[in-house]
């Protein structure tokens, strides 16, 4: 008869057994699951980021457009936002303008050393991490995506499978391991890439080739991973950003963040120390942050020139009966600038053409002229008032957007609320500042007795001199991979 002590071991004995039969099982299916044969697209091998023209400008801000859908919840008690909502760690506009004036300096303002290769080894290589955008997060066809799939290195594995929950948002697509949809291999370009080959003039390294590249299967050899769409990064609670969306970590490669034409009041993620501290270099706006700093919307020395030439549209001698028009279609500012819209609407005459309290329509002559840039269409538009309203988005340093310069560009007079630098980024004595006041009654009644022509004298000053437009609006089009490759130092 077997005591009870055998008999414990040998229960725990056919336990254990047990347990490495099913682990073994297991194994062998997920070895399966590797091995079976998936569809890659031979011309994948080919594919390259298309150029962009060398001139082009920054593209104008996504604000007038409506804001982005809510997408649907993950589970029942927890909801993904769309990039066009707040993800904020401030419970009230007070403190999140106050973060908004202070921001941390840069990191790396002396550029990336590296020391595991040399100019001589090669092209600089740049993988671009982006992934969805604005454009095409709510449209695609993850179920259609899915039948076309390509290999992806290991490294790689945990971010596509946080992916497909977070940002696919389903969590039954059958992306087999060591697989993603090959739609990747196709992310859209950034607008401000000039090119997926080239060379650049640098410095300190003369000559220096870089390629750049989409294929995830070169992610792991890539000298520099450019992460230059981290809007999709941010997260509603601490600590306020994805770590899981951002590229896994390997050794050699130093990290650089492209962060511009969108405002820090609506992903403070980006000036958390706890973020951009990961990064060997940064780049774009606010100045104020970045290794690399350049406007929000830069102006060339040809533009400011054409403001200057602008005349007013207004007859200084005509009472107006509305005095101020503006066109805002993003009703989810984080400032009082929907407060402030409708004080004018009710107390100057304001005409809104926007999404927010609108008013009244575009004139009959600017409808249906689809082939118009939206930007005329608003200058032209605005050209029929003495005031019109630039109020950003937020209040946030270096946070200056075309809205004033649009106002410019039509001849009437910016009435300006937003970024705290603005003087920095306009003309002296060209415009309003909302600040000023202690009420809008105050404001509203310097708008209706003030003299209207003092406000174009900057015009004959920069006609004379270019650099008296601004201090720090100027700025050519940004060439990312030359921008990194001129602040590599090779030791």
């Amino acid at each position: 008869m077997i005591d009870r002590r055998t008999f414990s071991k040998r229960v725990i004995t056919y336990f254990a057994l047990a347990i490495i039969a099913v682990l073994m099982t297991l194994q062998l299916y997920a070895s399966h699951l590797h091995k079976t044969p998936i569809s890659v697209p031979s011309q994948l091998d080919d594919l390259t980021i298309p150029p962009t023209k060398p001139d082009e400008t920054l593209p104008p801000s996504q604000e007038e457009d409506s804001p982005p859908p809510k997408l649907p919840a993950l589970y029942p008690t927890e909801t993904v936002t769309a990039p066009g909502e707040p993800h904020s760690p401030f419970s009230n506009l007070k403190d999140l303008e106050k973060f908004c004036s202070s921001y941390p300096a840069p990191q790396h303002p002396r550029g990336i050393f590296v020391s595991d290769r040399t100019k001589d080894d090669g092209p600089l290589k740049i993988f671009l991490w982006k992934q969805i955008t604005w454009a095409n997060f709510d449209k695609l066809d993850w179920k259609k995506e899915t039948k076309t799939m390509c290999p992806i290195p290991e490294e790689l594995q945990p971010f596509f499978d946080h992916f497909k929950i977070v940002q696919a948002r389903d969590a039954t697509l059958d992306w087999k391991t060591g697989f993603a949809p090959c739609w990747f291999w196709q992310t859209p370009d950034d607008p401000m890439l000039s090119s997926a080959t080239g060379t650049c003039q640098t410095p300190t390294n003369g000559d220096l080739d870089y390629v750049v590249s989409v294929n995830y299967t070169d992610f792991a050899s890539a000298d520099i991973v450019l992460v230059a769409y981290p809007y999709f990064m941010a997260n509603k609670r601490a600590p306020y950003f994805e770590s899981q969306s951002l590229p896994p970590r390997i050794a050699h490669q130093k990290w650089v963040l492209h962060f511009y034409d969108e405002s820090i009041g609506y992903y403070p993620h980006i000036a958390l120390q706890s973020f951009v501290q990961q990064f060997d270099l940064t780049m774009g706006s606010p100045p104020q942050l970045m290794d690399i700093p350049h406007p929000t919307y830069p102006i060339s020395h040809v533009k400011a020139l054409e403001y200057a030439n602008i005349k007013p549209t207004y007859p200084f001698e005509q009472k107006p009966e509305n005095y101020i028009a503006f066109v805002v279609s993003n009703c989810e500012a984080k400032n009082d600038r929907l407060l402030l819209i409708d004080k004018l609407i009710k107390d100057a005459g304001g005409h809104s053409y926007g999404w927010c309290s609108n008013n009244i329509d575009f004139p009959d002559e600017l409808q249906g002229r689809e082939k118009e840039s939206w930007q005329y269409k608003k200058q032209q538009t605005l050209a029929s008032y003495p005031f019109g309203l630039a109020a950003e988005n937020s209040n946030c340093l270096g946070y200056v957007t075309e809205k004033f310069y649009d106002i410019l560009a039509s001849g009437a007079i910016p009435v300006y609320m937003g970024a705290p630098d603005i003087a920095d980024f306009v003309p002296e004595g060209s415009y309003i500042n909302v600040k000023d006041f202690a009420t809008y009654d105050d404001l509203i009644h310097h708008m209706k007795t003030v003299d209207r022509k003092p406000f174009y004298k900057w015009k004959e000053i920069v006609k004379k001199d270019i650099t008296k437009f601004c201090k720090s609006c100027f700025a050519a089009p940004m060439n990312l991979p030359c921008a990194i490759a001129e602040n590599v130092h090779f030791v």
